[in-house]
C-alpha cells in the first residue's frame, strides 16, 4: 500500500491555524459568525489531526529506515501526538460548552489554541526536516536509492532478490 500520510498532512494544519485565526477575530469583534467558524474549523482540524497521525504511524512502518533521521522522527512523532491530543481536548472542551456560548474563561481557551498552533508549527517543521533534509519516505532513501542505507534490511524483504526494490518500496 502506498504511503497516504503526505495526502493528509496539510489538512489539520490549515483547519487548526484557521481555527486560531477565527478565534482571534472573534476575540476582537465578538461576532457569532466568527465563533461558529472557529468552532467548526477546530472540529474539522481535530478529526484531520487524528487521520493524519494514524496515517503517519502506519507510514513509519513502511518507510526505509534512515539512521540520521532517527532523532527527528522521534521528535516529529511526539510533537504530532501532543498536537493531536491537544486538538482533541480543545475540540471536546468547545463541544461541551457550545450551548453555553463557548468555553470559559475564553482567554484561557484562546491561549491554549495559540499553544496548539506552536505545537503544529514544531511538528510540521520536524516533518519537513524528515523529508527535505533526510529524504525519509522518498525514493532517495528507498532500497536502491542513492541515500539508501546498505544494511537497512528493507532491501532484503521477501518478495524479490536481495537488493532489488519492489515497486511498493517507493513511497
Amino acid at each position: 500500500m502506498q504511503n497516504l500520510h503526505p495526502l493528509f498532512v496539510h489538512f489539520p494544519i490549515a483547519f487548526l491555524i484557521g481555527a486560531v485565526a477565527a478565534e482571534l477575530v472573534h476575540a476582537a469583534r465578538r461576532r457569532p459568525t466568527t465563533d461558529a467558524v472557529a468552532r467548526w474549523l477546530l472540529y474539522l482540524g481535530a478529526l484531520a489531526a487524528v487521520a493524519t497521525s494514524t496515517t503517519g504511524w502506519l507510514a513509519a512502518g513502511t518507510a526505509a529506515p534512515v539512521a540520521a533521521a532517527r532523532e527527528a522522527l522521534g521528535e516529529h512523532r511526539l510533537l504530532t501526538f501532543l498536537a493531536t491530543g491537544a486538538a482533541a481536548a480543545l475540540a471536546a472542551w468547545r463541544l461541551a460548552t457550545a450551548r453555553r456560548g463557548g468555553p470559559r474563561p475564553r482567554v484561557l481557551f484562546t491561549a491554549a489554541l495559540l499553544g496548539l498552533a506552536g505545537l503544529l508549527f514544531a511538528a510540521a517543521h520536524e516533518g519537513g526536516e524528515l523529508v527535505y533534509e533526510h529524504g525519509v519516505g522518498t525514493r532517495l532513501t528507498a532500497p536502491g536509492g542513492p541515500l539508501a542505507e546498505p544494511d537497512s534490511g528493507a532491501a532484503r524483504r521477501p518478495g524479490g532478490p536481495a537488493g532489488v526494490p519492489r515497486s511498493s518500496d517507493f513511497r
